[in-house]
């Protein structure tokens, strides 16, 4: 049967291909790291819509839903209330928009209950018309001056714009205004800038930007202390995370609804900036500051500092204001802010901690973390920081996807998330601190799945090299054992006590003569199937097959203690299925086999040789010759099994035929080799004897007792089974009895031959 052809270029294209594998995870997490941390330099501070932006606005909201922010942002000592045109008001009230001289007794009210500073969240960009001059213009032109006249002393009972400005007087109000890129849009009157730019400002200064606005109308503008945008920043899946605390218009800073409230607060006019280089073009606001506070901005933004759900400041409903219903207590020293919570009026906005959330205390919001100088923030360099983290995440993975098995890597994976967020979220709690994280996340997990993957795919790859290697020699068992457990052998050569086997089919030339090819193939594979089964059977390695010769191994790839009675066991029932596959041949017409079989322990060289083109797991060594020599002798002494001297200590409860101390080509020191005789408990009394009878007359000829030692061997002859290896003695008695002897004889005999 021809050797099992064992392609070394298939094998070393698994090899290769496991380093593909690795080189190849390494790469791809080398360009996901790469990009990732290329976003963050270069993309993410002006990103709104890419999925990784809108991951980590869920990460930043989930943040506010995670944790309690009342406990994270400082609540203002000054009390904020929130006057609420709500259901409840405008059904007692009647729809919006409200005459003005309900906004003005809502204004006085508040005066009197002890308000220092309103701010409406209500714009007012167009003049209400009076509605007794509209009267007696309609009046006149019907012709009907009577009733023209009549009314005119009623004009000024109707002016509500006066009369609201009016109700300004005693108390300092905020009024709002919009800023948007339209710049056809100019309507109503701007306040003062509460910054002017300077000429290089104008130039270089990054913040957001307007080209058109819708202010207040003059008469109330010029009533109002001040005003100020109530314009929000949406982000790319329509939240409302930040706000600009001032918008450019031109050539000045201009401030929001909030920050107009907190000036006139503090009796202030303006704001100092902290403005710092941004780029070679650019410069950008780093710090504002406002009273003695010193707050840190982005571009004019702000993260709103958001204390929870909807109902963190005092709702009074405005009908109850106005009808003078409300505890007046609430508004003592107290901002107010106007606006509305009604679905009805669109001020409802989507925010981290809920949908439906009104504007209104988007600005009460922003109002507390002035006046309490406590804004989350995203530092200049956090996008430059996620992405040093994003680069040491990936060395991390680097260095430990090669050394760690699959469970420790999901583990470990597991772990550094754990981390990730663990530490995001105490910069959140404790410094206000908003990094971004959905880069880190999708970088641990895509690098975590890309080399459990390749370890996987690697693993694979390797058991499939390990079954294509030693999958025809070796039985299956061993193969399962060798996959489980990869540390209990290895390609790589290695010196082992092992026992080795040859078995080859007697007179094989003359057998294959009388055959033609196709009758020698199906009667080599109808015998070395069966012999193959019982060396796996006996836990043996199949080495290689030679024509009619059969090579094979014990101790390798896996450790056997037991390996000389393994080899020794398999031996025997190689012969005793061989004897037991003859009737079949013979039934099929081809000639009987008969074998004989070398075996023999000691130390050998094992593991994958050859050359680049074609190599195998094979066994070498002195003792895998003298193996082969034992082989060649079995019919040389007429026995089936010959075993080394090493195999032959190596088990204790069998008998053995002490057959002869050889010296093989090549070597000097003669070895002692014998024939297993059976198990010792099944050992006939006939067969006892026989072993004591041949090992008095071996006596006698060592002892050069020639003639004593021919009596003894012809009588063995005469009475053995076995009377070949009687015969080879008599035969050199008759020819050592007539020559001189040195000293030193010891009864070896030399082989000269293979």
């Amino acid at each position: 049967m021809p050797e099992p052809d064992f392609d070394m270029p298939s094998a070393l294209r698994q090899l290769l291909s496991r380093h593909a594998l690795r080189w190849g995870a390494l790469l791809l997490g080398f360009m996901i790291t790469l990009s990732l941390a290329g976003y963050h330099l270069l993309v993410a501070r002006y990103d709104q819509n890419s999925f990784i932006q809108r991951l980590d606005y869920l990460f930043y909201d989930w943040r506010f839903q995670l944790l309690d922010s009342g406990e994270r942002f400082a609540r203002a000592d000054d009390q904020i209330v929130i006057v609420d045109i709500d259901e409840a008001s405008l059904k007692t009230e009647g729809r919006w928009p409200w005459p003005r001289d309900k906004l003005a007794t809502l204004t006085h009210q508040l005066t009197e209950a002890g308000a220092v500073v309103i701010g409406f969240d209500i714009l007012m960009s167009e003049p209400q018309l009076n509605p007794t001059r509209q009267l007696q213009q309609q009046a006149l032109a019907d012709g009907n001056t009577e009733l023209a006249d009549s009314l005119t002393p009623f004009i000024e009972l109707t002016e509500y714009d006066q009369i609201l400005a009016d109700s300004f007087a005693n108390i300092d109000v905020v009024l709002p205004f919009l800023l948007q890129a339209d710049a056809s849009l100019r309507v109503g009157q701007l306040p003062a800038p509460v910054y002017q730019l300077s000429p290089q400002q104008t130039e270089r200064l990054l913040v957001v930007e307007a080209q058109g606005y819708a202010g207040a109308v003059d008469i109330l503008q010029n009533a109002a202390v001040t005003s100020g945008s109530i314009v929000p920043t949406i982000d790319g899946d329509g939240t409302l995370r930040s706000a600009p605390l001032v918008t450019r218009f031109e050539d000045g800073l201009y401030p929001s609804l909030s920050l107009a409230m907190g000036l006139t607060y503090y009796f202030l006019d303006g704001i100092e900036l902290d403005i710092v280089p941004f780029n070679r073009q650019l410069d950008v606001i780093e710090r504002l500051h406002f009273a003695d506070k010193s707050l840190r901005v982005d571009a004019g933004r702000v993260l709103v500092p958001y204390l929870g759900p909807q109902g963190q400041f005092p709702y009074v409903s405005a009908t109850d204001v106005i009808n003078g219903r409300a505890d007046t207590e609430v508004f003592t020293n107290a901002l107010v802010l106007v606006g509305t919570s009604s679905v009805g009026l669109s001020d409802l906005r989507t925010t981290p901690v809920g949908t439906q959330f009104p504007g209104v205390e988007v600005h009460a919001n922003l109002l507390n973390g002035l006046l309490a100088g406590n804004f989350p923030f995203t530092p200049d360099y956090g996008h430059t920081m996620t992405a040093v983290l994003l680069v040491i995440l990936g060395v991390i993975f680097t260095l430990i996807s090669g050394r760690l098995g699959p469970l420790a890597l999901a583990t470990a994976t597991l772990l550094l998330l754990a981390i990730l967020v663990a530490i995001n979220l105490s910069l959140w709690v404790y410094q206000q601190m908003a990094l971004p994280l959905a880069s880190s996340v999708l970088l641990t997990l895509a690098l975590g799945t890309l080399h459990l993957l390749e370890g996987f795919l690697s693993e694979r790859r390797h058991k499939q090299h390990v079954t294509h290697v030693f999958g025809q020699y070796v039985p299956k068992a061993h193969i399962d054992r060798m996959l489980n457990e990869p540390e209990a052998y290895g390609f790589e050569g290695e010196n082992r006590q092992m026992t080795v086997l040859f078995s080859d089919v007697r007179s094989f030339t003359t057998i294959s003569e009388s055959l033609s090819a196709t009758q020698l193939k199906d009667l080599l594979n109808r015998y070395f199937t069966p012999i193959t089964g019982v060396i796996f059977n006996h836990q043996g390695t199949i080495d290689k097959y030679v024509g009619d010769m059969v090579m094979a191994f014990w101790g390798a790839p896996l450790e056997d203690p037991e390996h000389p009675r393994h080899a020794l066991e398999a031996a025997v029932e190689m012969i005793d299925t061989t004897d037991a596959l003859n009737p079949e041949l013979q039934a099929l017409g081809y000639p009987e086999i008969q074998v004989g079989i070398g075996l023999n322990t000691g130390p050998m060289n094992v593991g994958d040789m050859g050359s680049t083109y074609r190599r195998a797991y094979t066994v070498l060594g002195d003792a895998v010759n003298l193996g082969s020599r034992l082989e060649s002798l079995t019919k040389f002494y007429g026995v089936k099994i010959l075993i080394g001297p090493q195999t032959r200590a190596a088990i204790d409860d069998w008998a053995f035929r002490p057959i002869d101390r050889i010296r093989v080509k090549g070597k000097t020191e003669p070895v002692a080799v014998f024939e297993p005789w059976g198990k010792l408990a099944d050992l006939t009394a006939n067969q006892q004897a026989e072993l004591d009878a041949l090992e008095h007359a071996q006596q006698l000829y060592l002892q050069q007792d020639w003639a004593a030692a021919r009596q003894a061997f012809e009588q063995l002859n005469a009475h053995s089974e076995h009377a070949k290896l009687y015969e080879v003695y008599l035969e050199r008695i008759a020819i050592l009895e007539h020559e001189t002897l040195p000293e030193d004889w010891d009864g070896s005999f030399t082989h000269t031959s293979k």
